[in-house]
């Protein structure tokens, strides 16, 4: 009789060891997914504000000319900006200096001014 007590509790132990260690594994993936999503948005961020400035530089070497505001770009240069997901912040500080180029994804910390 004395056996079969034993035989439960390491059995009760094994059981709620399984159940940790899923657990962990389990956050752990969770949190991996998290950072991977954040840096896929990161990246989208990256490639349009890389797009904005090669229609920029483009503009300068076919025009001579920085372009005066971001809806120039949008009318001659074909750049299309998902407005309702993506915030542009373009400020041009003079004819011959590069504009500023911000892009920014909506509902982020950075677009909320949390940098």
């Amino acid at each position: 009789m004395l056996t079969k007590i034993r035989k439960s509790k390491s059995g009760l132990w094994a059981i709620v060891a399984t159940v940790v260690i899923f657990a962990l594994l389990g956050a752990f993936v969770f949190t991996m997914l998290g950072g991977a999503a954040q840096t896929s948005a990161d990246e989208e961020v990256r490639v349009v504000r890389e797009g904005i400035l090669r229609a920029v530089v483009s503009c300068y070497a076919f025009e001579g000319f920085y372009p005066p505001d971001f809806a120039y770009l949008t009318e001659h240069y074909n750049i299309i900006i998902d407005h309702e997901r993506y915030h542009v912040y373009y400020n041009k500080i003079a004819d011959n200096l590069m504009p500023e180029v911000y892009v920014t994804l909506i509902g982020s910390a950075e677009s909320e001014g949390e940098l």
